[in-house]
Order: C-alpha cells, then structure tokens, then sequence
C-alpha cells in the first residue's frame, strides 16, 4: 500500500478548502484530523502531508454530499500560477513537449494522488493516470480532479492549438454527468480501460511565444533541488525538520529543539552528524526551500519574506539566499514573473 507521508505545500489545501467554504461547510469540519488550523492555512510558508490533504479531501466529501462532481469542481481551480516553482518551469518552456517532460518529471511537486505517464499514439499524445492505490473513498474525486487540472494547465500551455481534448475515465458514466460535458470540450468515455486525457500530438512541438529556454533550464534546475529537498529525511534529522518546519517563526535556537526532543545540543549535533548533516544544514535547507516557493508562489515582499524565516532584515535575507542558491531573491522573482 503506498505511503502518503510526503510533503506538498500548503496551497492544495488552501484550494479545497475554500471550495468547501463557498458552499457552506464549516473550516472546523473541514480541517477534521489533519491538525491544521486557520493560521496554517493562511499561512505560505506551511507544508503539509499528502494525508493531510487527503482527509481535507474526505472531510469535504462527507460535508457536501449534495454537490455532485466536487472532483471536477475542485480540478477546474488548479491553474498554473497555483504550483510555485513546478508551474513557472511549465510556463517557461519553449515546447509543450519539454512543459510535459518536465512535468512527468517533477510530478511531485504537483497535488496529484494517482501518478501519470505519456506516451504518444498515432495524432494523440496522451497522460495515463493510475489512480490503483488510491483508496477507494477519495479515488473518484481524484481522477475528476487529476484530469480536469491537466486539461487546464495544457490548454493555459497550448492556447489555441489545443483542438478538442478527448478523456477517458474507468469509472462507470455518473448519474449527474452533465458537467462533464460542460468542462470537458471533446468527448467523453466511461467505463475505460485506463483514466486517459488525450490531445493533438501535433500540438508538442510548437514553439511557445512566452517561452524562454534559459528561464526553463534554470526552473527545472531548482525543482530538482526542491524535491531534494522535500524528500523525507529519516532519523533525528527528520524529527528536527519536522520541529522547524512547525515553529512560527521558525526558531534559529538549537537549544530549543533539542530540548523538544528531550537531549542535549552536544547529543544532538553528534546524531546529525552521524547522518551527515548538521543543524545549520537542515536550517538552510528548510529556509532556501521556503524562501524559494514565496517568492515564486506569493506575492510577499522580501522585507515580509525575511521576517517570516526569522532573517534580522531583507538584506541579511538576500545574502544568505544568494550564498545558498547563487542569485538574489529579485533575479528568480523577476525569472518567475517573465515566465508568468
């Protein structure tokens, strides 16, 4: 059975939710076991579990059950501009094919839970969704939800020369199936074989107006090292990041940390060590990582980005990023922006 322990940031949720609200469901009930709270979600910088996502997915099946196709409600409110780093790569790239290589790549920085591939048939190329560890109760709002966000994000890709898509599903043809019709502009099958969004394969290769070569490499560059980053460290580096991550502002003092983990500073600083990391290590990793999805995802200040991550002021904030990540925090603003 998969795992569903890997972090995302928090703007999934922050789109679920706020689908919930506007149709009458209360933020308690929807934050229901995932021990998140209305500062968290207004909050950027959080990151959160794909499980936390996935009860605020549960939580808004139960309170809604009246609202039909809450999945393709939902796919419809993930646009480009809603996936930081990962969708200015997207909307820099020269090609839709490098925009789909590169999103096949880093899909973990998406807020899919069924992962897809491509592949290219004959006119199609087509994104094969595999929603089989899914489980059961959310799997349907997922694959509406999966599908109906791609459609979006090829057709904010491809503009014009999109044509008709052409979806497949698994699931049998719903009850209420009339906004299929309305969200999906070519046809529609049930009861597939595979969960399909097909689209014209000619469409690949077309060179992109808005594209920029230099922008996407260096983008695709930095969605490596979020990842990286991301990844789930195990051990006592794990549980300090996880205490890091949780502080607000986030605590600078080793002290504090290793007292939350009941040892001393010394023990803790040999323990990192024997996982080839240290405090100061996890402390930069976690703040470039931070600093890098605000600035490309938010529109805070660097003044309000540098208080957030506990910097004494933006220019000590703009050193230490430029020593982490080798440019200022306006030069990969102003790429996000020309991506944009």
């Amino acid at each position: 059975m998969k795992s569903w322990d890997f972090c995302r940031s928090i703007t999934s949720v922050q789109i679920l939710v706020s689908l919930g609200l506007e149709h009458g469901a209360a933020l308690d009930r929807l934050l229901l076991n995932t021990a998140l709270d209305q500062a968290s979600i207004d909050n950027p910088e959080t990151v959160v579990e794909a499980s936390a996502e996935m009860a605020v997915v549960r939580n808004l099946l139960r309170e809604l059950p009246h609202v039909a196709n809450l999945g393709l409600l939902a796919g419809e409110r993930y646009h480009l501009s809603a996936y930081g780093i990962w969708g200015f790569a997207l909307a820099s790239s020269p090609t839709a094919r490098k925009a789909v290589e590169l999103s096949q790549t880093y899909q973990e920085l998406t807020f899919v839970f069924s992962g897809f591939t491509v592949e290219e048939h004959d006119d199609y190329a087509i994104l094969v969704f595999d929603n089989t560890d899914v489980p059961d109760d959310v799997r349907l709002f997922s694959i509406e939800r999966e599908i109906h966000a791609a459609m979006i994000i090829i057709r904010e890709m491809i503009g014009n020369n999109m044509g008709e898509e052409w979806v497949r599903f698994q699931h049998p043809r719903p009850e209420n199936a009339e906004l299929y019709d309305q969200c999906f502009r070519g046809r529609v099958d049930f009861s597939a074989e595979r969960n399909e969004l097909l689209f014209p394969r000619s469409a690949l290769d077309k060179s992109r107006a808005v594209g920029n070569l230099a922008t996407a490499s260096l983008l695709d560059k930095q969605c490596s090292e979020l990842i990286a980053k991301r990844s789930a460290r195990r051990g006592l580096s794990g549980k300090v990041r996880d205490i890091l991550l949780c502080q607000r502002p986030m605590s600078m003092d080793m002290e504090l940390v290793a007292d939350a983990l009941c040892m001393t500073s010394r023990t803790m600083r040999r323990k990192l060590a024997a996982e080839n990391t240290s405090f100061r290590q996890l402390v930069d990793e976690i703040r470039l990582s931070l600093a890098e999805e605000m600035l490309t995802g938010t529109r805070l200040s660097v003044e309000q980005i540098a208080e957030r991550l506990n910097y004494a002021d933006a220019s000590s904030f703009s050193q230490a990023f430029k020593r982490m990540s080798g440019h200022t925090p306006g030069m990969l603003r102003k790429q996000g922006q020309g991506a944009a």
